[in-house]
């Protein structure tokens, strides 16, 4: 190839890369928003992860708790049956 075809080449691609440049670059900023957005909602997930965590814990503490004061009620409910019963 001789110099005019080279430069010929060379423009044409220097062409092109000036025309996809400015594409390009929006394309990378608005990857970048995206990228940064996806973070943002990893960590609000992540937040939202430990919180439901904590919640559930004590959901079942809670649980635990009432569960221990059925089983009293029900003791306390059969010893006033019980003293009821016997002064017949």
């Amino acid at each position: 190839m001789n110099t005019a075809q080279w430069s010929i080449v060379i423009g044409v691609a220097m062409s092109a890369v000036l025309a996809l440049a400015p594409w390009m670059f929006m394309v990378h900023a608005k990857l970048a928003v995206i990228a940064a957005r996806v973070f943002d909602l990893c960590d609000q997930v992540q937040k939202a992860s430990e919180a439901h965590q904590k919640l559930w814990s004590l959901y079942a503490e809670h649980e635990a708790r009432l569960d221990t004061h059925d089983v009293r009620i029900e003791h306390i409910s059969h010893r006033l049956q019980d003293t009821h019963q016997e002064p017949e």
